[in-house]
């Protein structure tokens, strides 16, 4: 997915990088120092405002909680343009043979000279997963609108796909490539290879727009850009000598319970009382995982596990991650054997399983309050662990049910919860 690395200058020697790398920390840290004892002051004054709490949710079991919104990218660290640039684009349909893929491609409705392209030796393979299919840039840019969209669709009935393509809102273009002197030009290659979908552009070939950006500067901020991604944060607000009883039955569930007690106890019995971000009420491992984007797994310790949102969702109370949990088949047992319709409203801690009509199911995530859920959008290191509305959600998993289809969301909630 990214490319042409030109590389970076020579000039520091990594003693100065690192040099460098140790102020910025130093700097961070003290900024992070002063903005904490500002705020603690705020709070101890009681002058802390809504404005600088955020946005309020709507009352509920969840308390007092404020969130505000802001956006991520994916560090420069985690780029390998490179590679992303040299594998091309490749898309799989499984267990197929070339009559399956030519029947799909004509599905589309596109030209007979592409789908003559895309069933070319070199770019139609077969493997032992089933058909790979490894589009030139220009059969990829010569896609018809109508076709390129039914095609992306028909792609991302398969996870294996889901890496390969991408959702952007509309709304976010100017912020993830208008900012680069190369933005317009940029913007233009993007939208190229985009299909619409309501509030979004559904983007495959990343590798046809690397190849053609000149400089690595360029190519790393596209690439900064693709993975950019709006996400909130959120803050718990206790008063003073406040009951909070209720609050911690609704936050504290899992192996933490106890400990959220006793800091939802400590924090009420403070002067003026205080806030706590949600983050260091959720388990172990979401919280230490929240706003990452993962890091590349060492192979030498096995076959890497596919970290997507079922893995996510199914292991958020787990104190150590069952990597089977992205295997549908596994997933599905326990949600049968261990897991119960939730009554009523959902609460914290329940998976959202978003389906079709059909009952195939597309995404999960955690609900933690409001409209607020706990979710990794792909299996992919673009996609990091993050907090996002249930509207952005439904409107993003839309693109995979038919027009005048909806998607389902059903709650689920663990036996032992």
């Amino acid at each position: 997915m990214q490319s042409t690395e030109e590389a970076p200058t020579k000039s520091e020697t990594p003693s100065k990088k690192n040099l460098s790398r140790a102020a910025l920390l130093t700097i961070g840290i003290l900024l992070g120092a002063g903005l904490t004892k500002w705020y603690d002051h705020a709070e101890q004054t009681g002058s802390v405002t809504a404005a600088v709490l955020g946005q309020q949710l709507r009352p509920g079991p969840w308390g007092e909680v404020y969130y505000t919104p802001f956006t991520i990218a994916a560090p420069e660290e985690l780029l390998p343009l490179r590679k992303l640039e040299e594998n091309g684009t490749r898309w799989m349909v499984p267990n197929a043979h070339y009559s399956d893929v030519e029947r799909l491609l004509e599905s589309t409705g596109m030209p007979a000279s592409v789908q003559a392209e895309l069933m070319e030796p070199d770019v139609l393979v077969q493997n032992p997963q089933g058909m790979e299919i490894r589009p030139a840039a220009k059969t990829l840019l010569a896609l018809p609108a109508a076709a390129r969209k039914k095609l992306y669709q028909a792609l991302l009935q398969y996870p294996e796909n889901r890496g390969q393509i991408t959702f952007i809102h509309k709304d976010t273009l100017g912020d993830r490539f208008g900012n680069s002197p190369s933005g317009e030009h940029t913007l233009m290659l993007f939208k190229q290879l985009c299909c619409e979908h309501g509030d979004y552009l559904v983007f495959s070939g990343l590798s046809v727009v690397l190849a053609q950006l000149p400089t690595y500067e360029e190519k790393r901020d596209f690439m900064r850009g693709l993975t950019s991604q709006r996400t909130l944060t959120m803050r718990l607000r206790i008063k003073q000598g406040m009951d909070i009883n209720a609050l911690a039955n609704y936050w504290g569930k899992g192996i933490k319970g106890t400990d959220v007690r006793t800091i939802f106890e400590s924090i009420a019995d403070a002067p003026n009382g205080g806030t706590l971000g949600v983050i260091n009420v959720l388990p172990p491992l979401p919280s230490s995982q929240m706003f990452v984007y993962p890091m590349p797994d060492n192979p030498l310790n096995g076959p890497a596990p596919l970290r997507d949102c079922h893995w996510t969702s199914f292991n958020f109370f787990n104190d150590v991650a069952d990597q089977q949990m992205s295997d549908p088949a596994y997933f599905m047992q326990k949600l049968k054997e261990e897991y119960i319709p939730a009554p009523g409203d959902p609460r914290y801690g329940d998976i959202a399983l978003f389906s079709k009509p059909s009952g195939n199911i597309v995404h999960s995530a955690v609900y933690l309050a409001d409209d607020i859920l706990y979710t990794k959008n792909g299996a992919t290191f673009t996609y990091p662990w993050m907090l996002e509305t249930l509207p952005d959600l439904l409107k993003q998993y839309s693109f995979q049910v038919e027009p005048g289809e909806k998607l389902v969301v059903n709650y689920f909630r663990h036996k032992n919860l």
